[in-house]
């Protein structure tokens, strides 16, 4: 199963990078990332919309028509509407929120940004906020956009996952470590 997931992501990002490289030449990318948000939203708020973009028994035709009446409605580009009918074309429809996902991502590295997802202890206000900001931003060199979540078991401090990378100032690995250092001696 691992290695199913491993190829749709692969996939995904080859078309989000034929779209986003498709969007820079046409000079909306900034739009095509709203519409995808917009398309994403819709997805996972509507049964409907999820029905229509899951199943393979839905006709072509009828997912062109539901595609058409977005971008007669302004709510898609014809960028966007090209793109939407391709996938249909090629089945691969259900691999919209991995596009946007990854679509998304490539603006951020374009414009020297990351996501940080940042656990800490308690409530926070925007001066630890813009503290952990600042930290996380001069480790990594980037902008760092924050996903701040309040986890009690870390004690203090607070934990941060960089893409791949982990970065623990809490408490709790504080006495993790100097445990570790302790059973060593």
């Amino acid at each position: 199963m691992r290695g199913a997931k491993l190829i749709v992501t692969i996939v995904a990002k080859r078309y989000a990078n034929a779209l986003y490289e498709y969007a820079k030449e046409k000079n909306n990318v900034e739009q095509i990332l709203d519409e995808l948000k917009s398309l994403v939203d819709l997805y996972e708020s509507s049964a409907d919309f999820q029905e229509l973009v899951k199943n393979p028994l839905i006709k072509r035709s009828e997912k062109e028509k539901v595609f058409e009446e977005l971008k007669n409605r302004n709510a898609i580009s014809e960028t966007l509407y090209n793109f939407l009918l391709m996938l249909t074309e090629k089945n691969r429809l259900n691999l919209i929120v991995e596009i946007y996902m990854h679509y998304r991502i490539l603006l951020m590295e374009d414009r020297g940004e990351v996501d940080a997802y940042v656990k800490i202890a308690d409530d926070y206000d925007d001066v630890l906020k813009k503290e952990i900001g600042d930290v996380l931003s001069k480790v990594t060199g980037k902008k760092v956009n924050l996903n701040i979540e309040i986890d009690k078991t870390i004690l203090g401090g607070f934990v941060a996952q960089v893409k791949s990378n982990m970065y623990d100032a809490s408490i709790k690995g504080q006495l993790r470590k100097l445990k570790e250092t302790l059973l060593q001696v």
